[in-house]
């Protein structure tokens, strides 16, 4: 076989995996539902009307939210894996299933290399793709889980504030939430839904609190609901312990907000002395194209290049550690 007949079959192999791999994951996700409802029904009545009530089951079930899904498995600990995918997009604030997120995924892993490795020379362009479509999704979805929590965090001290002015005004705790969930926007009203969902499915209000501080990883989040939890369970005057956090985490988001404006040129620094490099090599592949080839084809040129590169990531680590002020 040619090199070119070689690179065709893995193309085709590569291309085939995936449609698989794609039909497999759509078809289990939509027949899932069904197919477990029939296997209920039929084990409790025998066959008589059991697609008629499948049908209906599963029209009730498309009309749940996520946030009632999620808080329905959250309670009942089923289908760990695809939760924790949800979880991770619900997060983020991303409306896709985890299989469509999982198909995505596949296809950047396999679709560029792919065609990589069938026009190509060399495995090494191939390779390099697979890694970045590897990875790509994952740091698309870190930062946008980021940004998220972000949000949360400049929305709780006003929500702290909200559960003082009802809990002062008669209303109890749990009320206190469903006013957040109606009242304020996404995410921190959505956040909340979540955990008024997992107590409607049996969890204790306390395990529903947690699992949003396990969930969110917010260190303002976790201080405020200790101090829910300690005092459900100890007394005290709950609404003037939430104004004090509230106070005091406006505050923190306050000099935040001051430390990014003032360290915003440094932030703008290290981005554009990190770009500079690349900006001028592609700016050098247009004009002088045969000036800068040597550079990726010299083996002491791709010697260089490696070290420029560590170079890069350890000046930019630098940056960001002198920039990251604890406040």
């Amino acid at each position: 076989m040619t090199g070119l007949q070689i690179r065709s079959l893995i193309f085709a192999v590569l291309m085939g995996f995936t449609v698989f791999v794609g039909v497999v994951i759509f078809y289990n996700y939509f027949t899932k539902d069904k197919r477990a409802v029939l296997r209920r029904l039929l084990k409790i009545r025998g066959r008589q009307n059991t697609i008629f009530d499948a049908i209906e089951l599963e029209r009730e079930r498309k009309s749940e939210s996520i946030e009632e899904r999620l808080g329905k498995r959250g309670a009942t600990g089923q289908s760990k894996f695809v939760d924790r995918i949800l979880n991770e997009l619900v997060l983020a604030g991303i409306a896709m299933r985890p299989e469509e997120f999982a198909l995505i995924w596949i296809l950047l892993v396999f679709v560029p290399s792919g065609i990589a490795a069938l026009f190509g020379q060399k495995i090494m362009p191939a390779a390099t793709l697979a890694f970045l479509g590897a990875i790509a999704p994952v740091i698309y979805l870190s930062q946008k889980k980021k940004k998220r929590v972000a949000e949360f965090d400049s929305q709780l001290g006003d929500a702290l504030m909200v559960i003082t002015n009802c809990l002062r005004s008669g209303l109890s705790f749990q009320q206190s939430l469903e006013t957040i969930v109606n009242e304020m926007s996404p995410p921190i009203s959505s956040e909340f839904s979540r955990v008024l969902i997992e107590v409607k499915y049996g969890n204790p209000l306390e395990v529903a609190l947690n699992n949003m501080v396990e969930r969110l990883k917010s260190a303002d989040l976790l201080i405020a609901i200790s101090a829910v939890n300690i005092q459900r369970q100890t007394g005290g005057n709950l609404s003037e312990i939430l104004e004090t956090l509230a106070n005091t985490i406006k505050e923190r988001m306050r000099i935040k907000k001051e430390i990014k404006a003032i360290t915003a040129q440094g932030r703008m620094s290290g981005l554009v002395v990190g770009l500079l490099p690349v900006g001028l090599t592609g700016i050098l592949m247009v004009i002088a194209p045969d000036y800068i080839t040597t550079l990726f084809t010299d083996p002491r040129g791709q010697i260089m290049i490696g070290i420029a590169a560590v170079m890069e990531m350890i000046g930019a680590l630098f940056i960001k550690k002198i920039i990251n002020i604890k406040y």
